[in-house]
């Protein structure tokens, strides 16, 4: 018996490799903006903290923990709401795994994961600079370890926020042209 079926090395998912990138830059903006609270948090009350006695200093410890928990909950309650509609905004109806082989298809994916990186790494370079001239400067004329980290986290946050931006943008533009790709071969195979 002849497998009718082509291999699954010619295809791809792409609305699941569109709805897999957004969801990765959401959990890193999630997780960067608990570390900012959280270094923010250790800035304020860094001094007072050591100069507690070691009874208040468990007391304080526990009570962070429990805040920490809390914020915790709350982003995996956002993540859950949110991650299935980031999906949806991000792949349009009606695409899902489509042929690889097709050399228009391959095209449309490459330009999009070149764009993709080519932002995520202008992201990377601005955001580099904007670190090395403010606010490293910053967090050393204050002499603060939790700022340097806020710095970094927030970095995170907005190189996240620009790919997903661009992979909402993008992913859409890319689902309908790849449809149309896909339409237009149809109608060649068909004639």
């Amino acid at each position: 018996m002849v497998n009718m079926t082509a291999p699954s090395d010619d295809y791809i998912n792409l609305g699941s490799l569109f709805r897999n990138s957004a969801t990765v830059t959401f959990v890193i903006q999630i997780v960067a903006v608990i570390v900012m609270i959280g270094s923010l948090a250790a800035f304020t009350i860094g001094d007072v903290f050591f100069a507690l006695g070691e009874d208040l200093k468990i007391l304080v410890l526990l009570i962070a923990s429990i805040i920490s928990l809390l914020i915790f909950l709350a982003a995996m309650s956002v993540f859950v709401r949110f991650s299935r509609r980031i999906g949806d905004a991000v792949v349009g109806p009606g695409i899902e795994e489509v042929r690889m082989n097709t050399p228009r298809v391959k095209t449309v994916v490459a330009v999009y994961a070149i764009l993709v990186a080519l932002m995520g790494i202008t992201g990377v370079y601005s955001w580099y600079l904007i670190d090395a001239n403010y606010l490293v400067p910053w967090a050393a004329s204050l002499g603060s370890f939790s700022i340097r980290i806020f710095g970094i986290a927030l970095g995170a946050f907005v190189i996240a926020l620009l790919i997903q931006i661009i992979i909402a943008g993008v992913g859409r533009s890319a689902t309908k042209v790849i449809i149309e790709v896909l339409d237009a071969d149809d109608s060649e195979f068909l004639e």
